[in-house]
């Protein structure tokens, strides 16, 4: 199955409960990664409060919102410089596959849309 390593290894337990044997792993090469984006809104009934959330988001703390990506089973993108400073929930980071791929693909909007548009075409013809 393709899909991203993050939830599949929150799935794991759930599946194993169930008599499934499941194994999760990042290929060596060919890796796609993604980045959600975050914002305040200019019009947020409490920006104050907004820019304290991403505050906790963004922070490298044991209990910041990094280290809960982590738990979570994302790799958050703080996480190079929290493995470099010792940051990182090593236990956590345990739980996860390696990653040997260097340089991930992260496709422009552009690339999403045309594959999306791809898949939509062609959906019923491979399912048929």
């Amino acid at each position: 199955m393709l899909d991203w390593d993050y939830l599949q290894l929150g799935n794991v337990s759930t599946l194993q409960k169930g008599g499934v044997t499941w194994k999760v792993a990042d290929p060596s090469d060919g890796l796609v990664s993604a980045y959600y984006a975050q914002a305040v809104s200019i019009n947020a009934a409490h920006p104050a409060a907004a820019r304290l959330w991403e505050e906790f988001l963004y922070s490298q703390t044991s209990d910041g919102g990094q280290n809960g990506w982590i738990r979570g089973f994302a790799r958050p993108v703080e996480l190079t410089a929290m493995q470099a400073n010792g940051s990182a929930d090593t236990t956590a980071m345990a739980s996860m596959p390696t990653v040997t791929d260097a340089n991930p693909f992260n496709p422009t909007q552009d690339q999403i849309t045309a594959a999306k548009n791809t898949v939509t075409k062609n959906w019923a013809a491979a399912v048929a």
